[in-house]
């Protein structure tokens, strides 16, 4: 049965169309997944198909040469930096060095790997970075280094250009200055440069620096620097990238644990001048207890400190807070020395209170016989000191006696009469609450010039530090 020739011609146009449309429709779909790997917004954008993916890979690496750098025995392969700093945090100042967490981003360009596609990137991890050139970018102040390997990642893009991102963690060691300790300000610094490259084959350029997080136990972050320059070694010029940080130390801490503790100890030192002058036993204790723990203070302010070779805030705020609680023992000494003194002085000039005195008999002075009868007598008199006066009269009797120019000095109660004079003197710097002796003035002038004194000087302190 034979079709009609026009109805033949319709059905073939008909499947032509319908071929046609069948065909479109598959161009479409592919164009949609091209564009939606091409989207960049920020995240990792999908792999090929493993198919197409695998024939890129196999024709890069097909005259790839990955001990040779990019542009070999060319012009320099420009190395483009950025930094993000997660933390920065076990600051050890004993061994002057810190450490960080860090996203290391490179940028560079291979054009022995460039597949044509802009629009189309490959994600590289594992084993296939064994394949890959890398430049040999290092912490130069570095002690030690550990790259994260499960996030070390390579995107290849279609005209060449490569970034390599990893976290890592770097001890790093720097140089700090404690003489203003704990006021003290200090940089951290991390310089990232090529080991074996000098500047006729690899070039640094910053991108950016960032710190996440200012904020930190001990310290706080002031200031971020940047620098780029270039450092001459024996092999020859090199580029490195400086970022550094200018922290400052929180003083919170070191109020609560130094500061306060040492100014207590200092003021509590200066209670003697308040006690009893002779209480020498409580006044001692007292201020040598003050002064071990000053001791113990200086020493607590030094255990995570180097061993430096200079003075540093803290160690002349002791030092000078220990000098002023010394010398308020000093003067408690010297109070009790004045004291001590002035009774040994009376001692000397004074008479017992039971003291057994040879009275001539002066009963008889009418008789002309010269020969004298002793008897004893005894005086009985305040229980701390006696004074006798001169009797007029026996002394009148022995000028009888002795002639107008008899020497009486002999007798006792002349003696008597002359220490009891010099008592007198000596009781004008009694210590019994009398203001006008030595020590009293001691005290009360110890009173308002070593508070005086001390906090003009942590005034000072503290300005001078800019606290």
């Amino acid at each position: 049965m034979r079709l009609p020739a026009g109805r033949f011609v319709s059905q073939a146009l008909i499947l032509g169309i319908f071929t046609n449309l069948v065909l479109l429709s598959s161009s479409n779909d592919a164009g949609e997944g091209a564009g939606e790997i091409a989207i960049q917004d920020g995240t990792i954008p999908p792999l090929l198909e493993p198919p197409n993916a695998t024939a890129i890979i196999n024709k890069i690496f097909v005259d790839y040469d990955r001990r040779l750098r990019p542009f070999y025995g060319g012009e320099p392969v420009k190395i483009f930096i950025s930094m993000g700093f997660i933390s920065i945090s076990n600051i050890i100042e004993e061994n002057m060095e810190f450490e960080a967490d860090i996203y290391m981003r490179q940028f560079w360009k291979d054009p022995r790997l460039s597949y044509g596609d802009r629009n189309l990137t490959l994600t590289f991890q594992g084993d296939t970075l064994k394949k890959l050139w890398f430049p040999d970018t290092y912490f130069e102040n570095s002690k030690k280094t550990f790259v994260h390997e499960d996030t070390r990642t390579v995107i290849l893009f279609g005209d060449g250009n490569l970034l390599y991102s990893a976290r890592m963690t770097v001890i790093a060691i720097g140089t700090m200055d404690f003489r203003n300790y704990p006021m003290d300000v200090q940089v951290f610094f991390f310089r990232a440069l090529s080991y074996g490259f000098d500047t006729s084959q690899i070039t640094y350029k910053w991108i950016n620096a960032q710190l996440y997080s200012s904020e930190m136990t001990e310290f706080y972050v002031t200031k971020k620097i940047i620098t780029a320059a270039k450092v001459k070694y024996m092999i020859g010029w090199f580029d490195y990238l400086d970022v550094s940080f200018v922290v400052q130390r929180r003083i919170g801490h070191y109020v609560i644990r130094i500061f306060f503790p040492c100014i207590l100890c200092t003021v509590v030192s200066w209670l003697p001048f308040w006690m009893e002058h002779d209480d020498i036993g409580d006044r001692g204790a007292l201020g040598i207890t003050s002064l071990l723990t000053e001791v113990f203070l200086l020493q607590y302010s030094n255990d995570s400190m180097p061993r430096v070779s200079y003075v540093k805030a803290a160690d002349l705020f002791l030092i000078v807070s220990f000098a002023f609680t010394f010398m308020a023992l000093l003067e408690s000494v010297a109070v009790f020395k004045c004291i001590k003194r002035a009774g040994t002085r009376r001692q000397k000039y004074t008479v017992p209170s039971q003291e057994v005195l040879k009275v001539d008999d002066m009963v008889d002075g009418a008789n002309t016989n010269p020969a004298f009868r002793t008897e004893e007598k005894y005086a009985e008199t305040r229980s701390d000191l006696i004074e006798l006066k001169e009797p007029q009269e026996n002394k009148s009797e022995l000028e009888k006696v002795n002639g107008e120019k008899g020497n009486a000095a002999w007798h006792p109660e002349y003696k008597t009469s002359v220490s009891s004079k010099i008592a007198k003197f000596l009781d004008s710097f009694k210590c019994n609450n009398a203001k006008t002796n030595l020590s009293y003035l001691i005290d009360r002038s110890s009173r308002i010039l070593f508070p005086l004194m001390y906090f003009g000087f942590i005034a000072f302190f503290f300005g001078y530090y800019g606290v």
